[in-house]
């Protein structure tokens, strides 16, 4: 396997990115899934480093991306939903209601660029890629925080 396949490979978070329809849900939701395994397995300490390596390696494997694709966002690189979903579920209470919310408050985010989601896309490179997402991850697991607190979640 040659280097850009590699890198295909992972920003796509194994080919998910590359389905016909809604590549960012699917991309979020095999993020979803990821991230609960890796909690319920290895625990929350171990989620939280793979977060930040996982998080690391994307800044690189994006900006490379980027250079032979035509988008500056391409819809396939979905390794940013990956990101944005695993810190949504970071922080959150780990139970199905939480982790629904936590899904579909993230895809709200996401799909709907709310301020300043909207200008931060707009970066060129790795940072408009990956940042909007993250900010979406955070948006969605403040209100979760918040919603957990008043005993909603």
């Amino acid at each position: 396997m040659n280097k850009n396949n590699l890198i295909s490979l992972f920003v796509t978070f194994g080919f998910l990115g590359k389905v016909k329809y809604f590549p960012g849900t699917i991309g979020s939701f095999g993020g979803l899934l990821a991230g609960a395994s890796i909690i319920k397995i290895l625990g929350h300490n171990i989620f939280i480093s793979c977060f930040f390596i996982l998080t690391l390696i994307s800044f690189f494997a994006v900006e490379e991306y980027l250079k032979y694709s035509k988008s500056i966002d391409p819809q396939e690189v979905v390794i940013d939903e990956v990101l944005g979903q695993w810190i949504a579920i970071a922080f959150i209470p780990f139970n199905f209601k939480a982790f629904l919310l936590a899904f579909i408050l993230f895809r709200f985010f996401d799909i709907c660029k709310v301020f300043p989601v909207n200008k931060i896309e707009k970066i060129k490179g790795f940072i408009g890629v990956i940042g909007d997402d993250l900010l979406a991850g955070i948006y969605t697991a403040i209100i979760i925080i918040i919603l957990t607190s008043y005993g909603f979640v």
